[in-house]
């Protein structure tokens, strides 16, 4: 362990040794990373749990992820600039700055750490008004979930009638805000707990999926189905997409790419968001957490609950977003 006058050249991390049980995490020491041209180095504030953490840990996605060991996870942060490389002028150490890390092999290092390096052209700067962990929470969710909506769903004239499922996880909940932001009228799917959040969140509509077949008669049309979920496919819901509507889905799957060549010819559209972080689409987030865009947090935990609670994410017990915070990492490290 670390002694007093080294904790400038060390950090804490949560990190495994090889790919296998969540037991295998354990909270290690690393060099503190040095920011190089066009990076920068990010003091971690806040960070946030996401499924794919589970996945990586497992083994599950070795081809889309780095597999460097110890393996540091955690996408998602917020925390304040304390160093900078060459040719970097957009922020400065003492600004504070959120966004992701890249889901893929580019990513040597997670957020689950005291510091992170972090391309400049891939955050923003946090607003005021807002605090780390709504930041956190909100970063790959809330940019998913504007890229799903705005970009491939084409939304942002008002009255455009908008499905969404999986509302009481992550990218659903949020989606339901941004929708309303673009101006369109927001159906919510899901079971009861979770639409009574989305009612919270403001859907004007809601289908129990426990009770009525959500792809029935009566399920409805839409200029856009969000299945943020990635519960359907798009030929369940062709028939209730209007002329020209979207089908977007979260995940890459071989039933999609069949269902994306059927589309091509049958009027409506079959999408897959593929996040990017951008520092625009940060900014706009940005301004619309400021200006109220709920962000549901279920919890919030010290790093040494990591372990535990990505277990209770993939059983399916949490619901809304998980934000760690970091303050405490260095104190539960050395045991005091």
């Amino acid at each position: 362990m670390a002694g007093k006058g080294s904790m400038n050249t060390r950090i804490h991390a949560l990190a495994t040794d090889r790919y296998g049980d969540l037991s295998r995490l354990s909270i290690i020491e690393l060099p503190l990373p040095k920011p190089a041209s066009g990076e920068v180095r990010v003091r971690v504030r806040a960070t946030a749990l996401n499924p794919a953490d589970y996945k990586v840990i497992k083994g599950q996605v070795k081809f889309l992820h780095a597999r460097n060991f110890p393996l540091v996870l955690g996408y998602d942060f917020s925390g304040t600039v304390e160093a900078i490389g060459s040719s970097v002028s957009q922020v400065a150490p003492g600004d504070d700055v959120f966004g992701f890390l890249a889901y893929g092999p580019t990513n040597r290092r997670g957020a689950f750490a005291e510091a992170l390096i972090a391309r400049v052209g891939r955050i923003a700067l946090k607003p005021p008004g807002i605090s780390h962990s709504q930041a956190a929470a909100a970063a790959t969710t809330g940019v998913t979930a504007l890229q799903a909506l705005r970009d491939l769903g084409r939304l942002g004239q008002p009255g455009r009638q908008v499905l969404v499922t999986g509302v009481s996880g992550g990218v659903g909940s949020i989606a339901i805000g941004i929708a309303k932001r673009l101006g369109a009228r927001v159906t919510a799917l899901g079971s009861a707990h979770g639409l009574e959040i989305a009612i919270q969140l403001g859907a004007e509509r809601t289908i129990d999926r426990t009770r009525e077949d959500p792809i029935g008669p009566s399920a409805g049309r839409y200029d856009v189905v969000f299945d943020a979920a990635a519960a359907f496919r798009w030929r369940q819901w062709r028939k209730h997409l209007n002329c020209g509507g979207t089908y977007v889905t979260t995940l890459p799957s071989l039933a999609f790419v069949v269902d994306k060549l059927s589309s091509l010819v049958a009027g409506t559209r079959c999408a897959l968001v593929t996040v990017k972080s951008k520092p625009a689409d940060l900014r706009i987030l940005g301004e619309w957490l400021t200006g109220g865009l709920p962000v549901p947090v279920a919890r919030t935990i010290p790093l040494v609950e990591v372990p535990e609670t990505l277990a209770q994410l993939a059983r399916g017990e949490m619901q809304g977003r998980v934000v760690v915070e970091m303050d405490t990492i260095g104190r539960a490290a050395s045991g005091s």
